[in-house]
Formats: C-alpha cells, structure tokens, sequence
C-alpha cells in the first residue's frame, strides 16, 4: 500500500494552514482565496482578490519587510505568469520565506484551461533562479511537516512543488470582506498590533 497522494487544492490548503500557526499565509488570487478563507477565517491569512502572477512578491516583501517566516500559497498559473519574482527571490538567500506551488495543470479560476506546466520543470526553474531549497511532494504528511517546519523560522527560500491529481472542486464563497478592511486587518495580525 502506497502513501497517500494529495488529491485537491483543498486538502493541501487545509495540510498547510493547519500547520502554520500564526505565521503569515499568502493566497493567491482565484480558487486558492476562496478555499482558504471556506476553510476558517484566519487573522493572518492574507486573499489576493486579484494581481495574478503577484503572491510570490507579496509574500517576499512581507518576509523582508518583517524578517519573519511567511509562507506564499501559489499556483502554477500563477508562477508561469510571473517567473521573475523567482529570480527576485532567489537573489536574496536569508529571506524567510516558503513559496508552496500547487500545481494541478490549470487555470482553475478562469474555466480549467490547461496552463502545461507538465511540460515545464518548475523545481528546475526556481533552482535556476538561485532559491537555495527545492522540493516536490504529493504527501500531505510531508506538505505538513515541510511547513510547520518552516514555520518556526528556518531561513532561506524554498519552493515547494506539489503537483495535484485533481482539480475540479467547489472553492467557496468570493471573499466578501472590502479590500482595505483586509489589507488593515492583515497587517494588524501580522505586526502584532491591537484592533482598535
């Protein structure tokens, strides 16, 4: 009997959050927003509305800006839109930062058309880009234990490829919660800061 193989973008999204503790979560636009917000409301759970192709930079300022773990909840739609912010981070080998690609073949958001990552090394690509950790897995016990390692501070960026067999699946309601309530709600839980 094999291990078990992450099957949706739910379960992993449900794998990583349940490891990160308070750590920070970057969420990229579309499906992976909705399923993460569907999955319990976090203060430190930020959902990308838009700016595809942008969590991976989000999530890197942040980490600089903080000096604090952060963890980027990607897609592979999403890095083959915006393969620099790779070579961004990887020109900066103390950023605390854990970059989780899942990668399931489409453009999940958009109606399913098929982005071809299969064709594409996406470790390859990050390693090139000069992120001194790469991986892949399609264990959740792996996923999970990768990130709440991360999580306690382990320095220098590593892209996590998890490659998903499935990905029709219902993602939820939109996030319903004005921007700039979000944003400024982000950044209190993130700095620490009081509700006022």
């Amino acid at each position: 009997m094999g291990c078990l193989q992450l099957t949706s973008k739910r379960q992993a999204i449900a794998a990583i959050l349940n490891a990160a503790g308070s750590t920070p979560v970057i969420c990229t636009t579309g499906y992976t927003s909705r399923i993460a917000q569907s999955l319990g409301h976090r203060p430190h759970n930020f959902y990308m509305t838009g700016s595809m192709g942008l969590a991976a930079a989000l999530g890197a300022g942040v980490a600089s800006a903080t000096a604090r773990p952060v963890i980027v909840i990607d897609g592979d739609g999403s890095v083959l839109m915006n393969t620099s912010a790779l070579c961004t981070i990887g020109s900066m080998p103390a950023l605390p930062l854990t970059h989780i690609v899942l990668d399931d073949g489409r453009y999940a958001s958009t109606g399913g058309q098929p982005t071809y990552s299969e064709r594409h090394d996406l470790t390859g690509i990050a390693s090139a880009a000069g992120y001194p950790y790469v991986m892949s897995t399609a264990e959740p016990t792996e996923l999970t234990a990768t990130v709440a390692r991360r999580a306690t501070g382990q320095a220098g960026p590593l892209f996590l490829h998890c490659r998903l067999s499935t990905s029709a699946e219902d993602p939820g309601p939109r996030v319903a919660e004005a921007l700039h309530e979000h944003a400024a709600g982000f950044r209190r839980a993130v700095l620490g800061q009081a509700t006022e």
